[in-house]
């Protein structure tokens, strides 16, 4: 399993997954994600799904509770790069237009 990771810079909390978002993975850097983004400091979060190729049911609440919090906070939340098995999950569970999805850390306003 690739190294999550997880950078503060600019106002902008980035965290890298790995090929599988699921609850085993998340449980690694779901509490130091959640204590970054509350963070005065931080005023986006971009979720570096790049490498990800799967996403199971604890995966997709993850995200979509973070980026509740996040809008709720007036902050917010960007995928980055999610692969085609990513968006057709999403699309599955009909939440691919809850999230806001970018090919380039630059597309962030």
């Amino acid at each position: 399993m690739a190294e999550e990771i997880i950078n503060i810079e600019d106002g902008i909390l980035t965290f890298k997954c790995g090929r599988e978002i699921t609850i085993e993975t998340i449980y690694e850097f779901k509490d130091k994600v959640e204590q970054g983004s509350e963070s005065s400091e931080v005023e986006v979060v971009v979720a570096d799904l790049s490498a990800a190729r799967f996403l199971d049911s604890s995966g997709i609440g993850f995200l979509v509770s973070l980026n509740s919090r996040l809008k709720s906070n007036n902050k917010n939340m960007y995928l980055l790069r999610p692969s085609e098995q990513i968006c057709k999950t999403l699309e599955l569970v009909r939440l691919i237009s809850f999230f806001s999805i970018i090919e380039d850390e630059r597309e962030i306003p």
